[in-house]
């Protein structure tokens, strides 16, 4: 079995931007969010999920409030709580390319990186239109570019699931608690309802920021049935509750 540890990097207050996760719900709500990297571990191999981002970021390349900002720790310092330095990853899987996904890429030189072939295409000549990407900053980086749903470890792999941007992928980790999903499309808890995992009865919403909503609602059903739990990339509690699974 593996285990799956949340790092949070940075905390934001989104004030009356809930619908930025939850399409067309939540109209002039604000929303507590976190910015994050996944440390999942499956016997000796240390797995990365996502580079996360950074509260200066935030500030300064994305234009928020200072105040509504709080720097948590660099992925530095949240490796270090579990006994580990970059250099020790082996493995960083990149949901997407969009820049709050990718800060630290850079630091995990000796990572072997996973990304789907369709985002490392779009993501490297991105239309003008969609500003979360910026080719300039993994222009060189060598990906390892797999198409659609395959194994990683024994314990973990990914599942295709585009529609927030042309090639997501989610991570699924085999845990003691069962098959835990750490999504690969921005969004919160209360994007999946309150329904059990894989019951017929469901209430899902899709991201708010989405380039094909019928997509992205297939997306979250691919991944409401193969999950036991939901790892709400971007959900406000992981900031305090480190151990997912």
């Amino acid at each position: 079995m593996a285990t799956i540890h949340a790092i949070p990097l940075a905390r934001i207050l989104g004030r009356a931007e809930k619908t930025k996760f939850t399409y067309l719900k939540g109209f002039g709500q604000n929303v507590e969010f976190g910015y994050y990297a996944w440390l999942v571990q499956d016997g000796g191999c240390n797995i990365l999920v996502d580079a996360g981002a950074t509260a200066t970021q935030a500030v300064e390349s994305w234009g928020r409030p200072p105040e509504t900002v709080q720097h948590v720790q660099t992925l530095e310092e949240g490796l270090a709580a579990h006994g580990l330095a970059v250099d020790d990853i082996h493995i960083a899987i990149l949901t997407h390319l969009h820049m709050d996904h990718v800060a630290y890429i850079h630091d995990l030189r000796k990572a072997r990186k996973i990304v789907q072939r369709v985002e490392w295409e779009f993501g490297s000549k991105p239309q003008p239109i969609d500003r979360y990407y910026d080719h300039t900053f993994i222009a060189g980086l060598d990906f390892e570019q797999v198409e659609g749903d395959q194994q990683i470890t024994d314990n973990v792999g990914v599942l295709f699931t585009p529609g927030h941007t042309p090639g997501g992928q989610s991570v699924w980790v085999r845990t003691a608690r069962g098959v835990g999903i750490i999504t690969g499309f921005c969004c919160i808890q209360e994007n999946f309802g309150s329904c059990p995992c894989g019951s017929p009865e469901h209430d899902l919403t899709i991201p708010g920021i989405h380039q094909n909503s019928m997509d992205a609602y297939n997306s979250m059903v691919k991944v409401w049935n193969a999950a036991d739990f939901i790892v709400a990339n971007h959900d406000a509690k992981y900031i305090t509750e480190s151990k997912v699974g």
